[in-house]
């Protein structure tokens, strides 16, 4: 009686190799550039796109910043006119009359006192076509600041009758006038991004709103 199958003794295989330590880094160190080029790849890719996203976030939030600022000017308002301006001296300020109402500049007179008064203008001489707001009393400016940079249209305030209408006469509306902001933006996108190899990369946005005065004559 046997109690155990016969143990057959398998040769082993002759001529058999495994990786070297050599061949073992190599293999590890390529495989590492890869991924470490990939990695950096994917990292300047994500810096790109967050710097295009930053560019277009801080461009938006300043020119909502200024859009709100007109806007609270003109609710608070008691008498307001579209107009020319050149400079910010209050004398530089030029209403419209008997023409379309469509103009560079906007006085905001708070009272009825017409020696304090805030006018929005876009300064067309300046590199960055700045619109700038100034506060005049009694012919003196004692406040000034850059609302936003960068605009390329200089029709910015027009005066509108309730059926968003570019008027000629807002006397015939009782001072009852809507105005039109309208900011047109052409801001440098990316500094690194060229167009032809020479041009830089520009991004093109409008902003654009509609406000009416609050107080009544």
């Amino acid at each position: 009686m046997k109690f155990f199958k016969n143990l057959q003794k398998k040769s082993r295989r002759s001529g058999a190799r495994g990786f070297t330590l050599v061949e073992m880094v190599v293999t590890v160190g390529v495989f590492l550039s890869i991924f470490v080029g990939v990695w950096i790849a994917v990292q300047i890719f994500g810096l790109r796109i967050y710097t295009l996203a930053a560019t277009k976030l801080v461009a938006t939030s300043g020119g909502r910043q200024a859009l709100n600022q007109i806007r609270d000017q003109i609710r608070e308002g008691k008498m307001v006119y579209v107009g020319t301006c050149s400079s910010s001296v209050g004398s530089s300020f030029q209403q419209l009359s008997n023409v379309v109402l469509q103009g560079n500049a906007l006085i905001v007179y708070p009272t009825t006192n017409t020696s304090y008064y805030s006018v929005f203008y876009l300064d067309i001489n300046s590199t960055a076509k700045n619109l700038i707001q100034f506060t005049v009393s009694n012919n003196a400016t004692i406040y000034s600041k850059t609302l936003a940079s960068y605009i390329t249209n200089s029709d910015v305030f027009d005066a509108q009758d309730w059926n968003n209408n570019i008027v000629t006469n807002e006397q015939v509306l009782d001072n009852r006038v809507l105005i039109e902001v309208k900011m047109q933006f052409s801001q440098w996108e990316y500094p690194i991004a060229t167009v032809g190899g020479n041009a830089n990369a520009y991004d093109y946005y409008q902003l654009r709103t509609r406000v009416f005065r609050r107080a009544w004559n």
